[in-house]
Formats: structure tokens, sequence, C-alpha cells
């Protein structure tokens, strides 16, 4: 187990190119490293990172250091990150890693998620750092300035103190989660869990399909809706290519009542609730002519969105059946699948959704609960009321 009193409790900010490029070698030569970063994503579309905060192991002493984010070169780092011979830990990563992703295209390899460990290990469900910490180690952490501009330089002693301690105990941390998850076999689910996360994460939505996000979308259709996938894609590049939040662009209630209405002028456009005029004056005829444009391409309706009264019912009852499943093996209900991953499920058994675009028909998923799931939609099997267990499955 990794020894907790650094060798290297260095708070100096690293900003030489040959050092960085040291400690990534450094790092190469170790089964593992921890990983923390800090950003500022105020007033931007994609944050501008500010910290690299890193720990490993040297001859069983923990090394750390702490690397300035703004106009460094992190290449020999992000090497590390997205080896698949070194093991990557990391808390609550998914911010950090689609930063990684969107900003500098690095994608993890080798990686583990602590928190995502820590729900499979029947510790608790999105637990906190500092919490997990304490609860493992018994460790308590000076919670110290989490609310904080990063970005600011020099940055205090109390700050940096702060930003070690947050990849300090990832490693023992992680060493008395593998051994629970050794005892329950679930290593390979946290090891699928936090490989989905990682992927997920660090990929970018594509702008064409940006309106998918759009709040409110969904009540359009046809060429509203096809007037909607052109004004959010718009925006998205936009956003990009300025760093600024899609709102401040065109908030999402204004676009879809743009394509709601069917808006022509710039007069009109003044009308329409949360665009005022400077939004007009400096974006309204690019607006009215994305979305013009965009109407003459429309947007069918997928099926998708609403399911038959009967399909809909059968999908609660897997909703129950994974809760009782989730209660029999000790996780949590919403690690396992939510109520539109149940009605995912069933368009699968109507030939709606291929397996793979089905959540409880992956990995470990099918396994728990999928297959039975699906065992019962296509009567093979047979839901039974159990008074201490919930909802559960009898396979014919």
């Amino acid at each position: 187990m990794t020894n907790t009193q650094s060798s290297s409790d260095d708070q100096t900010l690293i900003t030489d190119a040959d050092a960085i490029a040291s400690i990534g070698a450094r790092i190469g030569k170790s089964s593992r490293f921890a990983i923390d970063l800090e950003f500022m994503s105020a007033d931007r579309f994609i944050p501008d990172l500010a910290l690299v905060q890193l720990a490993w192991e040297e001859e069983g002493d923990l090394q750390m250091v702490l690397i300035d984010g703004v106009d460094t070169e992190l290449a020999p780092i992000f090497a590390q990150i997205e080896s698949d011979s070194v093991l990557t830990l990391a808390h609550g990563a998914k911010q950090d890693l689609s930063l990684l992703g969107t900003r500098y295209d690095v994608k993890a390899g080798a990686f583990m998620d602590t928190q995502i460990a820590a729900a499979f290990a029947g510790v608790a469900e999105q637990i906190g750092y500092g919490n997990l910490v304490d609860k493992l180690l018994g460790k308590k952490l000076d919670k110290g300035p989490q609310f904080t501009d990063w970005m600011r330089r020099p940055l205090s002693a109390k700050q940096l103190r702060y930003a070690l301690d947050d990849v300090r105990y990832l490693m023992p941390v992680w060493d008395e989660l593998r051994i629970r998850l050794d005892r329950a076999e679930r290593k390979a689910w946290a090891q699928e869990e936090s490989d989905g996360m990682a992927h997920a994460a660090a990929t970018r939505r594509p702008a064409e399909l940006a309106y998918t996000a759009v709040s409110g979308g969904g009540s359009l259709k046809g060429s509203g809706l096809g007037a909607l996938r052109a004004l959010a894609a718009w925006r998205d590049g936009l956003a990009v290519s300025g760093n600024i939040p899609p709102s401040w662009i065109l908030a999402d209630g204004a676009a879809v009542e743009i394509c709601k209405r069917n808006i022509k002028t710039e007069r009109d456009l003044k009308k329409v609730r949360g665009v005022g005029g400077a939004t007009v004056e400096k974006y309204g005829p690019a607006i009215l002519r994305v979305a013009a444009k965009g109407r003459t391409e429309p947007v069918e309706a997928s099926g998708l969105h609403q399911l038959d009264p009967v399909w809909q019912a059968q999908a609660a009852v897997i909703t129950a059946m994974v809760a009782g499943r989730a209660s029999q093996v000790g996780l949590p209900l919403r690690t396992i699948a939510a109520k539109a991953d149940a009605e995912a499920l069933v368009r699968h058994a109507l030939g709606q959704l291929p397996a793979e675009e089905c959540k409880l028909m992956r990995g470990w998923r099918a396994d728990v609960m999928g297959n039975d799931a699906l065992a019962w939609l296509r009567g093979d099997a047979t839901v039974v009321a159990d008074p201490k267990l919930g909802v559960r499955v009898e396979l014919s």
C-alpha cells in the first residue's frame, strides 16, 4: 500500500517543459498514477485548464507534483493518460475527461474512477472524494479553497496544499476499493463502467446532433425540428469558436419558439421571449437565414418518443424488476438502469432499437437484469412479487 507521507510534498508550480517531460517519463515507469485537474468553466463553453495535480510511486514512496495548466507543454502527461500500460486513477472525473477530450483530444487508456468503484464496492453512490477518504482511510481533508480562481497567478501556498490533497490519497483509496471489489467479484463491472464513462466524456457530440439536447425541442417535428437542428448546429459552432456558453448566443426556449412560430422577420424576432435587441442586432439576420434553410430539410419523428400505453406499462414493470434486482445485488437502482433504459429495452424487444443501443443489453447489466427482463418481454419468464425481495423474475 502507498505511503501517504510524501517524499515530495513540494508546492512549487512547475512550468518548465523539460521538467514536465521528466515527470512524464517517471510516471511511465510506474504501474499507476493519480490525477486531478483544476479548471475554470464560468462564462466558457469549454473550460480552461488551470492546474494539473499528479501523484505516483517510486520505490514505495509517494511522489506528488503540481503542474501549471496555463500555456505549458503537457503532451508528456497526456501520453501517460492515454497509455494502456499505466493505470490512471481519478475521482468523479467526468468533467476532467470531457475537458481533456474536447480541448486536447486526449482519451484515457487504462483508467479507473474511484467514485464509480466505490458504488460497485458497496461503499456509497456518488460519494465525494473527501468523504471517501474519511470512510476508507480515516483521514479528514481540509475542504480549503474549493471555490477559487485557479487561473490567477500566483496561487497561494494554501491553494497549492489543498490541490495536492486531491491526489494524495487516491492510490491508497483504490487499494482498499480493489480489495472490496475482488471480494464481491465486481472489479470487472467497475472497470467496464469506468471505461464507458471515460469514452462518453471524451467524445464530443457532433454539431448536427446538438438539437437533441435543446430543452423543449421534443415539442417540434418536421420542418420546425429541421429549423431547430440547423439553429442548434449554428449556435454550437459559434460557441466553440468564441468559447462562450451557447445560451449567450440564443437561449434554448427562444430557439424552440422561433422554430415553432416560424419567425421570418427581425421585427417578430424581437417579440420572442428571451431575444433582446442586442441579440437581434448581432445575430438576427443569421438566425432567420439559418432557421429558414433548416425548414427546407425537415426532420421526421423517429417514432421513439412515445410508447403505446401497454408498452409503457411493461417498461414500468421492468423498472420494478430492476429495483428488485438492485436490492438483491446490493447496488443503487440508478447504477443499473433508469426509466429511460427500461423503455429502451421495450423498444429493443419491439425491434425499434438494436441491442448495442440498449443499456440493459450491454455488458454486466445484461447479466444482472437485461437478459431476464427481455425473456419476460418475450413470454419466456414470469414476474413474481416477493415480499422480501420485491419484484423478481422466474424463467419458464
